[in-house]
């Protein structure tokens, strides 16, 4: 018997999942709770539990083992959990189900995305301009003129392409730095 299906999975966990507040109709990673906006989402008001089950197949999670491998880990749904690959990159290999458990309610990618870039924001040393920088994300021409200048960068585990942060923040920078000359300019004829 191979590994079962996503599907499969879900449906093992879908009393537990609904205990967690997870809906079933918006496919999210169990511990991070990441999901894609509603691209995977069940949009059929009235979706029948079958059709619910089988769309947890489309999600791009991973089937990752809560007892690993190397500790006899099974591939019965009930040792499987459903997760984002970073999750389970990050995921405790271990033999106790309790410690897996316990590690994936720590995880949040709204936290995590929210630290990496502030860790992006202080490398270009803009910490102190951090008001600025919403304002500008928020002004769509500005945000259009930014976008402009960010490249697609090909993840080397093989997780395909992306914008990174660090790509995005370094466009701000370049608006910025950009904004700031023009500033001082405008200062400097102003003297004149």
């Amino acid at each position: 018997m191979g590994m079962p299906s996503k599907s499969k999975i879900f449906e093992y966990w879908m009393n537990w999942l609904d205990k967690k507040g997870i809906d079933w109709g918006e496919p999210c990673c169990w511990a991070c709770g990441r999901f894609w906006e509603d691209k995977y989402d069940i949009k059929k008001p009235r979706a029948t539990r079958e059709e619910i089950i089988k769309n947890w197949d489309n999600v791009p999670l991973q089937r990752c083992h809560i007892v690993a491998k190397q500790f006899d880990g099974t591939d019965e749904p009930s040792n499987l959990f459903l997760m984002c690959r970073d999750c389970h990159d990050k995921a405790p290999n271990t033999r106790s189900v309790e410690a897996f458990l316990i590690w994936t309610e720590k995880q949040n990618w709204y936290e995590n995305f929210r630290d990496e870039v502030m860790k992006e924001i202080k490398n270009f040393g803009f910490e102190d301009r951090v008001e600025e920088l919403n304002e500008i994300i928020a002004n769509k021409e500005i945000k259009d003129k930014i976008s402009e200048n960010l490249g697609v960068h090909m993840n080397q585990n093989g997780k395909g392409a992306q914008i990174t942060i660090s790509t995005y923040i370094s466009a701000l920078y370049g608006y910025l730095k950009e904004q700031d000359k023009l500033k001082v300019s405008q200062e400097g004829n102003n003297l004149a």
